[in-house]
């Protein structure tokens, strides 16, 4: 999959399973009680790359770094892999940020990469 379609679909993830903050991602209760999977929750910004690379939240496969080493030095300048997943958390998580906010970076970052 080319960069550009793992952001405009990072971005569908988030608009259709919601933002979550402090963790990859959290399991919400359901009214009737059917558990959803990892992939079709809340998640945060690397949660969502990685379930549009891999189909899990969890960015645990090599493919996953890629992606988020190369959003993060877009946002931030020149990073390595551990510090890329702490700067996406950071900006994640800040009280002020909005779902609205991670889609805008995913589809703003789509069209540079395309």
């Amino acid at each position: 999959m080319a960069l550009a379609e793992i952001y405009l679909k990072a971005a569908e993830i988030v608009r259709t399973n919601g933002l979550y903050k402090g963790a990859y991602w959290g399991r919400p209760e359901t009214e009737v009680g059917v558990e959803l999977t990892a992939a079709e929750c809340p998640v945060c910004t690397v949660g969502a790359l990685s379930v549009a690379t891999v189909g899990h939240p969890t960015p645990i496969v090599d493919e996953v770094d890629a992606v988020i080493v190369d959003l993060a030095s877009r946002m931030f300048g020149p990073v390595n892999e551990a510090a890329a997943v702490v700067r996406i958390a950071e900006w994640n998580d800040a009280e002020e940020r909005t779902a609205s906010e991670v889609i805008d970076l995913f589809e703003r970052t789509a069209r540079e990469v395309a």
